[in-house]
C-alpha cells in the first residue's frame, strides 16, 4: 500500500538529542563523536523542523502540520540503528499524524539505541533524521545521517 503522506514527513529535518551517563568523546581530530563503552542513555529527544531550501532557513512545524496525516495504517513497525523492530499502534486506531509518527520514531530509538554500537559505545554520531523507508517483512527502517 503506498503512503503518499510520507513525502512531507520524510522532508522534515530532525535531530536526535541523546544525553548519556558519561559525556561523548571526539574521535581523534575528527568531529565524529563516540560514547564511552560504559555510557548508557539517560534521555533521548527528537526535534523536527521544516527546512526551506530556497531561503536556507528552518522553521518549527505549525500545529496543523503536526496534526496532518503522515501514515495511513492502524500500526507501524519501525527499526532504528540496530535492535529489534518496535510495533506502534496508531493512537486513533486508523492513522498516524506527523506528531504521532515523530513520537513513534523517538520511542523506537528509546527502546533500541542502546543496542547500537559505534566505536565500542552507543551510536551518538548518526543522529540526523533522514526519513523512514520500507524495509523487509513490513518493517520500516529509520534512516539516520551524521
Amino acid at each position: 500500500m503506498p503512503h503518499p503522506e510520507l513525502e512531507f514527513f520524510n522532508s522534515l529535518s530532525g535531530k536526535l538529542e541523546i544525553e548519556l551517563t558519561a559525556p561523548p568523546e571526539k574521535i581523534g581530530n575528527l568531529d565524529n563523536l563516540r560514547a564511552p563503552p560504559e555510557a548508557k542513555i539517560k534521555s533521548l529527544k527528537l526535534t523536527a523542523e521544516l527546512f526551506n531550501r530556497e531561503t536556507e532557513t528552518a522553521r518549527q512545524l505549525t500545529p496543523d502540520e503536526l496534526k496532518s496525516v503522515a501514515f495511513r495504517a492502524s500500526q507501524i513497525k519501525l527499526r532504528g540503528e540496530s535492535g529489534d523492530a518496535v510495533t506502534h499502534p496508531a493512537p486513533n486506531g486508523k492513522f498516524f499524524t506527523v506528531q504521532d509518527l515523530l513520537n513513534a520514531v523517538a520511542e523506537t530509538e528509546r527502546q533500541s539505541r542502546d543496542q547500537s554500537e559505534w566505536f565500542d559505545g552507543v551510536d551518538v554520531h548518526h543522529v540526523y533524521f533522514e526519513g523512514i523507508h520500507p524495509g523487509d517483512d513490513g518493517v520500516w527502517e529509520i534512516y539516520w545521517g551524521s
